[in-house]
């Protein structure tokens, strides 16, 4: 047969394929899910009942020794409220000289005339946010009203004034607020004992900057100091950063950083919220071991069968966990030895 003949063959195959598949009837049914939707959640916190917040604070007639207070709260309770994570700024906006007085003008090596100062080429110093020690802690409450947090980030023995706290645009995380809640912030300005006369009238104004964000698919994880008032060590190094899906079938996470204890055995475990039949976590979620310098690096995505709702997390010793509950051998001394939470967490099992 020659090579004419089978392309002809060949064209009119697939000619008559075509026809015949036109001609095929396939048993089907057809269902359609109609008005399906795709909704944005929402974040919309008030401070003291205002939104926008536009209340100021006045700490007048500040001297060396004294300590004054703000404090105000967040509520976290606007129409289709979802939880929501919270920062706090200072920003300084200016440090003047305010009123001028004859001490602080020789102090700082200028002649006083009997009404103002001859500075003589020198700068008067008005740096007050150098010299105000600033402290901070936070309270957390359900929709129902019921305290279910709290934590104190700084104290006034930890001598942090504002520009190492705030300074170079630093912003300090809060904790988290359950939808419907609050969280009441106690901040307190304490002129150091140190602070001269050259801060005699000076004058700081400063904006309190507070932002609420969803929720962030990662917790960090700090010592603390003894039980109350549950106050974090910062800058020692041992911390654990934990990242999660929020929403999943599975608990997915990575969980990596340095525990007080080397070479030790620790359980990751969540849970217990005071709305529960515990305060304590009762999830074990993975265990690890430290390195010898304390180090640990781990991941994984567990099958939990189960939300984690304003829940705790915490990285305990084994000698502290006994499958299904906290043991609180050691304390309160053990509680060193743990990595907690520094806001609570919220993770829906999808196929739940």
């Amino acid at each position: 047969m020659n090579k004419k003949i089978l392309i002809s063959l060949s064209v009119i195959g697939i000619v008559a394929a075509i026809a015949v598949g036109g001609t095929i009837a396939y048993f089907s049914d057809t269902e359609t899910s109609q008005g399906n939707t795709f909704t944005a959640g929402v974040i919309d916190i008030s401070i003291n009942d205002e939104n926008p917040w536009e209340e100021h604070f006045t700490l007048d007639d500040m001297k060396p020794c004294y300590t004054d207070y703000i404090t105000f709260r967040i509520n976290n309770d606007g129409n289709g409220a979802n939880p929501v994570d919270i920062y706090k700024k200072l920003v300084v906006q200016s440090e003047d000289t305010g009123t001028v007085t004859e001490p602080e003008c020789t102090d700082q090596n200028g002649t006083w005339n009997g009404t103002s100062c001859e500075w003589n080429n020198n700068t008067d110093n008005n740096d007050l946010s150098s010299v105000i020690w600033y402290d901070l802690y936070v309270e957390v409450y359900d929709a129902d009203g019921n305290k279910i947090w709290w934590q104190t980030i700084y104290t006034d023995d930890d001598h942090k004034s504002i520009d190492d706290i705030y300074g170079n645009d630093g912003e300090v995380y809060l904790g988290m607020i359950p939808a419907g809640g609050y969280m009441l912030v106690v901040q307190s300005y304490h002129l150091k004992p140190e602070a001269g006369n050259e801060f005699q009238g000076d004058i700081m104004t400063f904006d309190i900057q507070i932002k609420g964000e969803q929720l962030h698919q990662a917790r960090v994880l700090e010592n603390k100091e003894g039980a109350e008032p549950w106050k974090l060590i910062l800058g020692d190094g041992i911390q654990g950063t934990l990242t999660y899906k929020v929403k999943s079938p599975t608990f997915d996470f990575t969980f990596s950083g340095k525990a007080p204890l080397a070479n030790h055995k620790y359980y990751l475990i969540a849970g217990g919220t005071p709305s529960g039949s515990s305060w304590d976590p009762d999830t074990e979620i993975a265990s690890f071991t430290t390195d010898g310098n304390g180090n640990f690096d781990i991941s994984g995505n567990v099958e939990l069968n189960k939300d984690l709702k304003d829940a705790k997390v915490w990285a305990v010793p084994e000698e502290n966990w006994n499958g299904t509950e906290v043991t609180w051998s050691n304390w309160p001394g053990c509680v060193t030895n743990f990595l907690w939470e520094t806001g609570l967490i919220w993770y829906e099992d999808t196929d739940n």
